[in-house]
C-alpha cells in the first residue's frame, strides 16, 4: 500500500499546528526516550528512531506525555490481551470479519494533512457479525500507520449502509470501554473527526445518546450525512473512492491494498512487544486530582 506523503500544502498545514517541532531537535528527546525505556525492567528495550519519533509527533513533542503513552502501549497488550492477540494476517477472525464488514485507509491526505480510515459494513448471506473482530482490525490499522508515519490526525468514515442494530448493539459497554481506552491511552492518536454515511433510521438517535457521554470537543465532530454532498465539506471529492461520488478509484482497491499491506508487518506480530506486568515497579499511592488518569479525555485537540 502506498501513502501520499505530504505535499507543500500538508507540511504548511503540519508547521501551523502550534506543537510543530523540527525534526532535527527532536534527536535529544528520542535519545532521552530510549534512554528510559532502557531502565524500564517492565517495558521492551525499543531502540527504533522512526517509530519513537511518531509518538514524539502524535504527543505534541511532549517528553512525559509520549513517556505515559508508550507505557500504556505496551501495557494494555498484557491488560487486554484479547485486543491484541492472534494479529497476523492469516488468523481465523480476520477470513470471519471480512464477510461482514471491511476496512481501508485512504492514500492522500485531507488538506489539514489528516488521514482517512474507513470502515464499512457489506451485504453478506453469510457472514456472522464479530464486533470484537472490527475492533481487532481497526487497531491493527492504526498499528500500520503508526509504525510508518506520524499520524498528526485520524478521521474515520462509518459506511452503514449495510449495517443491522444487532451490529451496533453487540459493542457491549465493556468492549467499548476497551476500545475507547486502547485509542485514548495507548495510541498517539488524535481524532479529527467521526462522519456516517448511509445511516439507517435508528443510527441518529443511537448516536445521540452517545454523544451525551461524549467531550464537547468530539461532539462537535461526529456527522451524520443523509447525502454526500455534506461529506464533501470535510473530505475532498479527489480523495473518496467512487462509491462515495469521489475520483480516487474503487473502495475495493483500497481495502485489499491495506490488506496486503498489513502482512508486512505479521513478523513484528509474531514478536510483539509488549510489557511483563511482574517486573513493573511499585508506584506508590498518592491523592491526584489532576484528572489525567483514568478519567482522561480524548486527545482530539
Amino acid at each position: 500500500m502506498v501513502l501520499t506523503p505530504p505535499n507543500q500544502q500538508h507540511q504548511q498545514a503540519i508547521k501551523n499546528l502550534y506543537f510543530y517541532k523540527d525534526p532535527k531537535d527532536t534527536e535529544e528527546d528520542i535519545d532521552a526516550l530510549i534512554d528510559w525505556l532502557s531502565k524500564q525492567p517492565h517495558l521492551p528495550n525499543i531502540t527504533d528512531r522512526v517509530w519513537l519519533r511518531h509518538f514524539l509527533i502524535g504527543r505534541k513533542n511532549n517528553l512525559q506525555r509520549t513517556k505515559k503513552v508508550l507505557e500504556s502501549y505496551f501495557t494494555i497488550r498484557v491488560e487486554i490481551p484479547e485486543l491484541f492477540d492472534d494479529m497476523t494476517s492469516d488468523a481465523a477472525w480476520i477470513q470471519k470479519a471480512v464477510k461482514v464488514g471491511k476496512m481501508s485507509v485512504l492514500p492522500k491526505l485531507t488538506p489539514e494533512a489528516n488521514r482517512v480510515h474507513i470502515i464499512r459494513s457489506i451485504e453478506n448471506n453469510d457472514g456472522e457479525f464479530d464486533a470484537m473482530a472490527m475492533c481487532k482490525g481497526s487497531l491493527k490499522t492504526i498499528d500500520y500507520l503508526m509504525r510508518r508515519e506520524p499520524v498528526y490526525g485520524l478521521v474515520f468514515l462509518l459506511d452503514l449502509k449495510h449495517c443491522q442494530l444487532s451490529y451496533l448493539l453487540s459493542f457491549t459497554p465493556t468492549l467499548t470501554k476497551n476500545l475507547m481506552r486502547c485509542i485514548d491511552e495507548a495510541t498517539p492518536l488524535r481524532v479529527r473527526g467521526v462522519h456516517y454515511v448511509n445511516p439507517p433510521k435508528f443510527v441518529s438517535r443511537l448516536v445521540n445518546f452517545f454523544k451525551l457521554f461524549m467531550p464537547s470537543k468530539i461532539q462537535n465532530r461526529i456527522v451524520i450525512h443523509e447525502t454526500y454532498d455534506t461529506l464533501y465539506e470535510h473530505i475532498p471529492r479527489d480523495m473518496l473512492p467512487d462509491e462515495y461520488g469521489g475520483t480516487a478509484g474503487s473502495i475495493e482497491k483500497f481495502e485489499n491494498d491495506i490488506m496486503e499491506a498489513t502482512k508486512e508487518d505479521d513478523e513484528w506480530y509474531r514478536n510483539m512487544p509488549k510489557a511483563d506486568l511482574s517486573k513493573r515497579p511499585i508506584q506508590p499511592k498518592k491523592l491526584d486530582m489532576d484528572m489525567t488518569g483514568t478519567f482522561k479525555k480524548l486527545d482530539i485537540d
